[in-house]
Protein backbone atom coordinates (compact mmCIF):
# COMPACT_ATOMS: atom_id res chain seq x y z
CA UNK A 1 0.00 0.00 0.00
CA UNK A 2 1.53 3.59 -1.13
CA UNK A 3 0.23 5.88 2.04
CA UNK A 4 1.02 9.38 1.59
CA UNK A 5 0.74 11.39 4.23
CA UNK A 6 0.71 15.55 4.34
CA UNK A 7 0.83 17.52 7.24
CA UNK A 8 0.04 20.83 7.00
CA UNK A 9 -2.81 20.04 4.42
CA UNK A 10 -5.07 22.33 4.65
CA UNK A 11 -2.59 25.09 3.58
CA UNK A 12 -1.83 26.50 0.05
CA UNK A 13 1.43 24.17 -0.07
CA UNK A 14 -0.43 21.31 1.21
CA UNK A 15 -3.84 21.48 -0.10
CA UNK A 16 -2.46 21.63 -4.06
CA UNK A 17 -0.05 18.95 -2.88
CA UNK A 18 -3.22 16.71 -1.71
CA UNK A 19 -4.96 18.03 -5.41
CA UNK A 20 -2.18 16.80 -7.86
CA UNK A 21 -1.18 13.50 -6.20
CA UNK A 22 -5.31 12.79 -6.07
CA UNK A 23 -5.20 13.40 -10.11
CA UNK A 24 -3.09 10.65 -10.19
CA UNK A 25 -2.69 6.72 -8.61
CA UNK A 26 0.36 8.10 -6.77
CA UNK A 27 -1.43 7.36 -4.10
CA UNK A 28 -3.36 4.25 -2.62
CA UNK A 29 -4.39 6.09 1.04
CA UNK A 30 -3.76 9.98 1.28
CA UNK A 31 -3.76 11.33 4.96
CA UNK A 32 -4.18 14.99 5.52
CA UNK A 33 -3.39 16.34 8.83
CA UNK A 34 -3.45 20.08 9.72
CA UNK A 35 -4.29 21.96 12.66
CA UNK A 36 -6.78 24.17 11.33
CA UNK A 37 -9.84 21.82 11.65
CA UNK A 38 -12.63 23.84 9.97
CA UNK A 39 -10.06 24.40 6.49
CA UNK A 40 -9.04 20.99 6.09
CA UNK A 41 -12.74 19.25 6.69
CA UNK A 42 -13.67 21.84 3.73
CA UNK A 43 -10.52 20.46 1.41
CA UNK A 44 -11.82 16.97 2.56
CA UNK A 45 -15.49 17.32 1.70
CA UNK A 46 -14.36 19.06 -1.90
CA UNK A 47 -11.76 16.38 -2.58
CA UNK A 48 -14.06 13.39 -1.54
CA UNK A 49 -16.89 14.38 -3.97
CA UNK A 50 -13.76 15.42 -6.86
CA UNK A 51 -12.28 11.52 -6.07
CA UNK A 52 -15.27 9.71 -4.88
CA UNK A 53 -13.37 6.67 -5.58
CA UNK A 54 -10.14 7.55 -3.78
CA UNK A 55 -9.40 6.88 0.01
CA UNK A 56 -8.79 10.27 1.24
CA UNK A 57 -9.51 11.11 4.84
CA UNK A 58 -8.62 13.56 7.96
CA UNK A 59 -6.08 12.13 10.06
CA UNK A 60 -4.22 13.15 13.39
CA UNK A 61 -0.48 12.29 13.70
CA UNK A 62 -1.11 8.96 15.28
CA UNK A 63 -2.26 8.17 11.63
CA UNK A 64 0.92 8.72 9.99
CA UNK A 65 1.65 4.95 11.22
CA UNK A 66 2.03 2.91 7.51
CA UNK A 67 3.28 6.17 5.86
CA UNK A 68 5.55 5.40 3.06
CA UNK A 69 5.97 9.03 2.20
CA UNK A 70 5.21 12.01 4.72
CA UNK A 71 5.22 15.77 2.98
CA UNK A 72 5.58 18.36 5.18
CA UNK A 73 3.89 21.78 4.47
CA UNK A 74 3.10 23.30 7.63
CA UNK A 75 4.32 26.74 8.67
CA UNK A 76 3.26 30.19 9.43
CA UNK A 77 1.15 31.80 6.97
CA UNK A 78 2.68 33.84 4.35
CA UNK A 79 3.52 37.29 5.49
CA UNK A 80 4.22 39.54 2.37
CA UNK A 81 6.51 41.59 3.55
CA UNK A 82 9.63 39.50 3.52
CA UNK A 83 12.21 39.55 1.58
CA UNK A 84 13.93 36.25 2.97
CA UNK A 85 12.17 33.28 3.46
CA UNK A 86 14.47 32.69 6.70
CA UNK A 87 12.68 35.03 8.21
CA UNK A 88 9.93 32.20 8.89
CA UNK A 89 12.85 30.07 10.47
CA UNK A 90 12.25 30.82 14.27
CA UNK A 91 8.14 30.40 13.98
CA UNK A 92 8.77 27.29 11.47
CA UNK A 93 11.53 25.78 13.92
CA UNK A 94 8.88 25.71 16.70
CA UNK A 95 6.03 23.81 14.46
CA UNK A 96 8.62 21.78 13.42
CA UNK A 97 9.33 20.64 17.12
CA UNK A 98 6.41 19.03 17.25
CA UNK A 99 6.11 17.37 13.81
CA UNK A 100 9.45 15.97 13.86
CA UNK A 101 8.66 14.06 17.33
CA UNK A 102 5.91 12.99 16.21
CA UNK A 103 6.81 11.59 12.61
CA UNK A 104 9.74 10.14 14.45
CA UNK A 105 7.16 8.14 16.66
CA UNK A 106 4.60 7.40 14.38
CA UNK A 107 6.52 6.86 10.74
CA UNK A 108 10.46 6.63 11.64
CA UNK A 109 11.05 4.28 8.03
CA UNK A 110 9.13 6.81 6.01
CA UNK A 111 10.59 9.28 3.41
CA UNK A 112 10.44 12.85 4.12
CA UNK A 113 9.68 15.44 1.85
CA UNK A 114 9.85 19.13 3.58
CA UNK A 115 8.57 22.03 1.75
CA UNK A 116 7.98 24.26 4.38
CA UNK A 117 10.72 27.24 4.22
CA UNK A 118 13.61 27.99 4.87
CA UNK A 119 13.75 24.55 3.51
CA UNK A 120 17.50 23.65 3.88
CA UNK A 121 17.74 24.54 7.52
CA UNK A 122 14.14 22.62 8.39
CA UNK A 123 15.09 19.39 6.21
CA UNK A 124 19.06 19.64 8.51
CA UNK A 125 16.56 20.42 11.38
CA UNK A 126 15.13 16.84 11.23
CA UNK A 127 17.94 14.94 10.43
CA UNK A 128 20.01 16.43 13.03
CA UNK A 129 17.23 16.38 16.09
CA UNK A 130 14.97 13.57 15.21
CA UNK A 131 17.63 10.48 14.23
CA UNK A 132 16.22 10.74 10.76
CA UNK A 133 18.67 8.86 8.69
CA UNK A 134 19.92 11.51 5.56
CA UNK A 135 18.44 9.10 2.59
CA UNK A 136 15.09 9.73 4.20
CA UNK A 137 15.02 13.70 4.23
CA UNK A 138 14.75 15.53 0.52
CA UNK A 139 14.05 19.26 1.14
CA UNK A 140 11.91 20.15 -1.90
CA UNK A 141 12.89 22.97 -3.89
CA UNK A 142 12.38 22.34 -7.58
CA UNK A 143 10.13 25.27 -7.31
CA UNK A 144 13.88 26.95 -8.42
CA UNK A 145 14.75 25.11 -11.19
CA UNK A 146 11.40 25.43 -12.53
CA UNK A 147 11.66 29.39 -12.15
CA UNK A 148 14.79 29.03 -14.05
CA UNK A 149 13.35 27.78 -16.94
CA UNK A 150 10.34 30.34 -16.91
CA UNK A 151 13.01 33.35 -16.38
CA UNK A 152 14.73 31.75 -19.68
CA UNK A 153 11.54 31.74 -21.80
CA UNK A 154 10.69 35.35 -20.49
CA UNK A 155 13.99 36.59 -21.60
CA UNK A 156 14.31 34.61 -24.80
CA UNK A 157 10.26 34.69 -25.60
CA UNK A 158 11.47 33.60 -29.38
CA UNK A 159 11.77 29.84 -28.07
CA UNK A 160 8.96 27.70 -28.73
CA UNK A 161 6.80 26.13 -26.21
CA UNK A 162 7.23 22.84 -27.91
CA UNK A 163 10.74 23.07 -26.19
CA UNK A 164 11.77 20.69 -23.59
CA UNK A 165 14.24 22.48 -21.12
CA UNK A 166 16.58 20.95 -18.69
CA UNK A 167 17.60 24.27 -16.22
CA UNK A 168 18.38 22.80 -12.69
CA UNK A 169 19.53 24.86 -10.07
CA UNK A 170 21.72 24.12 -6.81
CA UNK A 171 22.65 25.86 -3.17
CA UNK A 172 20.17 27.25 -1.07
CA UNK A 173 16.56 27.72 -1.69
CA UNK A 174 16.31 31.42 -1.28
CA UNK A 175 18.61 34.24 -2.07
CA UNK A 176 21.94 32.43 -2.87
CA UNK A 177 20.60 30.09 -5.08
CA UNK A 178 22.86 29.02 -8.09
CA UNK A 179 21.22 28.79 -11.56
CA UNK A 180 23.54 26.40 -13.58
CA UNK A 181 23.66 27.93 -16.89
CA UNK A 182 26.71 25.71 -17.58
CA UNK A 183 24.02 22.62 -17.06
CA UNK A 184 21.35 23.94 -18.79
CA UNK A 185 19.90 21.62 -22.10
CA UNK A 186 17.10 22.25 -24.67
CA UNK A 187 15.90 18.98 -25.94
CA UNK A 188 19.01 17.25 -24.56
CA UNK A 189 21.21 19.52 -26.22
CA UNK A 190 23.49 21.98 -23.99
CA UNK A 191 22.63 25.35 -24.52
CA UNK A 192 24.95 28.56 -24.82
CA UNK A 193 23.54 32.02 -23.43
CA UNK A 194 25.13 35.10 -23.79
CA UNK A 195 27.09 37.37 -20.70
CA UNK A 196 23.67 39.97 -21.84
CA UNK A 197 21.12 37.03 -21.46
CA UNK A 198 22.28 35.49 -18.37
CA UNK A 199 21.82 38.80 -16.31
CA UNK A 200 18.76 39.29 -17.61
CA UNK A 201 17.41 36.24 -16.26
CA UNK A 202 19.30 36.16 -13.28
CA UNK A 203 17.54 39.75 -12.89
CA UNK A 204 13.96 38.05 -12.98
CA UNK A 205 15.02 34.78 -11.13
CA UNK A 206 16.78 36.93 -7.56
CA UNK A 207 13.52 39.56 -7.92
CA UNK A 208 10.83 37.18 -8.04
CA UNK A 209 10.22 36.67 -4.53
CA UNK A 210 10.14 40.33 -3.55
CA UNK A 211 7.69 40.98 -6.54
CA UNK A 212 5.43 37.86 -5.72
CA UNK A 213 5.02 39.47 -1.83
CA UNK A 214 4.74 43.12 -3.09
CA UNK A 215 1.15 41.69 -4.81
CA UNK A 216 0.05 41.51 -1.01
CA UNK A 217 -1.80 38.29 -1.23
CA UNK A 218 -1.99 35.76 1.99
CA UNK A 219 -0.69 32.85 -0.08
CA UNK A 220 2.51 31.05 -1.57
CA UNK A 221 2.96 29.03 -4.65
CA UNK A 222 0.66 26.17 -3.93
CA UNK A 223 0.48 24.93 -7.90
CA UNK A 224 4.08 25.46 -8.55
CA UNK A 225 4.77 23.04 -5.14
CA UNK A 226 1.93 20.66 -6.22
CA UNK A 227 3.51 19.54 -9.46
CA UNK A 228 6.54 19.96 -8.12
CA UNK A 229 6.00 17.40 -5.42
CA UNK A 230 3.96 14.87 -7.42
CA UNK A 231 7.02 14.88 -9.35
CA UNK A 232 9.11 13.92 -6.25
CA UNK A 233 6.50 10.98 -4.26
CA UNK A 234 6.49 9.60 -7.44
CA UNK A 235 10.17 9.02 -7.79
CA UNK A 236 10.42 7.63 -4.24
CA UNK A 237 7.41 5.42 -4.58
CA UNK A 238 9.22 3.78 -7.65
CA UNK A 239 11.55 0.76 -7.86
CA UNK A 240 13.62 2.72 -10.59
CA UNK A 241 16.33 5.25 -9.93
CA UNK A 242 15.27 8.57 -10.55
CA UNK A 243 17.48 11.79 -10.67
CA UNK A 244 16.69 15.72 -9.67
CA UNK A 245 17.95 18.22 -7.48
CA UNK A 246 16.49 18.08 -4.30
CA UNK A 247 18.09 19.37 -0.78
CA UNK A 248 19.96 16.62 1.10
CA UNK A 249 22.59 15.99 4.30
CA UNK A 250 25.68 16.20 2.78
CA UNK A 251 28.86 14.24 4.19
CA UNK A 252 31.74 15.19 2.08
CA UNK A 253 29.82 15.77 -1.32
CA UNK A 254 31.24 19.10 -2.89
CA UNK A 255 33.34 19.25 0.06
CA UNK A 256 30.58 20.31 2.51
CA UNK A 257 29.61 18.84 5.77
CA UNK A 258 26.47 19.13 8.29
CA UNK A 259 24.39 20.94 6.49
CA UNK A 260 21.70 20.09 3.76
CA UNK A 261 21.66 21.83 0.51
CA UNK A 262 20.19 21.89 -2.78
CA UNK A 263 22.25 18.90 -5.16
CA UNK A 264 21.67 16.53 -7.90
CA UNK A 265 20.09 13.79 -6.39
CA UNK A 266 19.34 10.39 -7.08
CA UNK A 267 16.33 8.50 -5.38
CA UNK A 268 13.90 5.30 -5.93
CA UNK A 269 11.57 3.88 -3.12
CA UNK A 270 14.64 4.01 -0.75
CA UNK A 271 14.92 6.92 -0.31
CA UNK A 272 18.12 9.63 -1.69
CA UNK A 273 20.49 6.23 -3.62
CA UNK A 274 23.25 9.30 -3.86
CA UNK A 275 24.22 12.60 -4.64
CA UNK A 276 25.93 13.02 -7.30
CA UNK A 277 28.80 15.67 -7.70
CA UNK A 278 28.95 17.82 -10.94
CA UNK A 279 32.11 19.85 -12.29
CA UNK A 280 31.04 22.91 -12.05
CA UNK A 281 32.15 25.96 -13.82
CA UNK A 282 34.71 28.18 -11.10
CA UNK A 283 31.79 30.92 -10.95
CA UNK A 284 29.32 28.32 -10.07
CA UNK A 285 31.34 26.68 -7.84
CA UNK A 286 31.95 29.87 -5.97
CA UNK A 287 28.61 30.79 -5.89
CA UNK A 288 27.82 27.26 -4.81
CA UNK A 289 30.41 27.74 -1.75
CA UNK A 290 29.05 31.33 -0.69
CA UNK A 291 25.59 29.70 -0.78
CA UNK A 292 26.92 26.75 1.75
CA UNK A 293 28.46 29.32 4.02
CA UNK A 294 25.56 31.47 4.36
CA UNK A 295 23.47 28.60 5.21
CA UNK A 296 26.16 27.09 7.46
CA UNK A 297 25.98 30.66 9.40
CA UNK A 298 21.97 30.53 9.95
CA UNK A 299 22.60 27.15 11.06
CA UNK A 300 24.88 27.53 14.09
CA UNK A 301 22.58 31.28 14.78
CA UNK A 302 19.50 29.02 15.12
CA UNK A 303 20.16 25.73 15.83
CA UNK A 304 22.09 26.31 19.16
CA UNK A 305 18.99 27.84 20.54
CA UNK A 306 16.19 24.66 18.90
Amino acid sequence: MRKISIIGSAGTLGSACAMTISLTNAADELCLIDVNEALLNNHIMDLENAFPGKNIYRGEYEDLIGSSVVIITAGVPNRNDETSRDAYLADNLRIFQTIGEKAASYAPDAIIITASNPVDILNYYLYKKFGFSRNQLIGYNLNDSYRFEWAIRKVLPAEPFSSNFYTPVIGEHGETQVPLFSKVQKNGTPYTFTAKQKDEINKEINTWFVRFNSLNVPRTTGWTTGVGILRVVRAVLDEEETSFIGSSVLDGEYQQHDISIGVPITVNKKGILKVQEWELDSDEQSAFEKSAAKIRTTLLTHMAHS
